[in-house]
């Protein structure tokens, strides 16, 4: 579907990206540090559920404009079809590389299903989340680490995407990754033993990304601070990938 009178991208209408920027501005004149997450159509938006925002998860983009300025309708998927089973465990399966799910019926009697994901949709889903990341937010966060890191471990971090720090408590290494989960390491002498990948989102992100609701850096920037401060906190609060699932992003 279309409109007779074409609107004009940056005039009549507004990327993600500029409405997340001028919600941050108006957030941040109210002094208010978290901003507003922006839902991204076709993807799940979860929040932090003590997040005061937290209604925005049942936000649902009904049309948008194409870069002609086009009026385009987005069409809610159905809903699932009610269930008699209900998943009662699941595990990662590094042998296979799938998820295994124990279901149960009403009768109580258990079955098996397997689910797989992909790493590449996870790297076209976090595209698709970018496209609410400020550049300028990036760029700011970036400032921050800077003052945070030693020089010749923030220009890795530029050329990379990613820095080590260890840890003077737990003798872990942390592998911080901007727009990856943290990979927390343990060595010895000239063996690295992977533990697992930290997935830590302080406000929110969405669903089967990479991508949180803040620009990556700054998410880099939640990850250290906590592990300085708290590892055990840090630990508690992320989700604990195995190195091999999808959702670790190795």
């Amino acid at each position: 579907m279309g409109d007779e009178t074409n609107r004009e991208v940056g005039k009549d209408l507004v990327t993600l990206a500029q409405a997340s920027r001028h919600l941050a501005a108006n957030r941040m004149a109210e002094q208010d540090w978290s901003g507003v997450p922006v839902p991204v159509a076709g993807l799940t938006l979860v929040v932090e559920p003590r997040y005061k925002l937290k209604a925005l998860t049942e936000f649902r983009w009904k049309e948008c404009f194409d870069e002609n300025g086009v009026r385009q309708a987005i069409e809610e998927p159905p809903p699932p079809a009610p269930s008699e089973y209900r998943t009662v465990n699941s595990w990662w399966c590094d042998r296979y590389q799938m998820t295994v799910f124990v279901v149960q019926d009403v009768r109580g009697r258990a079955e098996l299903r397997l689910g797989c994901e992909s790493r590449l949709s996870f790297t076209l889903r976090t595209l698709e989340a970018a496209a609410v990341w400020p550049v300028e937010a990036e760029k700011k966060a970036q400032q921050k680490l800077a003052t945070l890191i030693p020089e010749h471990v923030f220009e890795q971090y530029l050329l990379t995407g990613h820095f080590a720090e260890d840890s003077k408590r737990s003798k872990l290494t942390y592998l911080f990754r901007r727009g990856r989960p943290t990979i927390a390491l343990r060595q010895y002498d000239e063996m690295t033993n992977v533990l697992c990948a930290l997935c830590l989102h302080p406000i929110g992100y969405y669903g089967d990304t990479w991508a949180g609701v803040m620009c990556p850096t700054d998410e880099v920037i939640a990850h250290l601070l906590m592990m300085r401060g708290s590892e055990e906190k840090f630990w508690a609060n992320a989700n604990q990938h195995p190195v091999d699932h999808p959702a670790a992003g190795v």
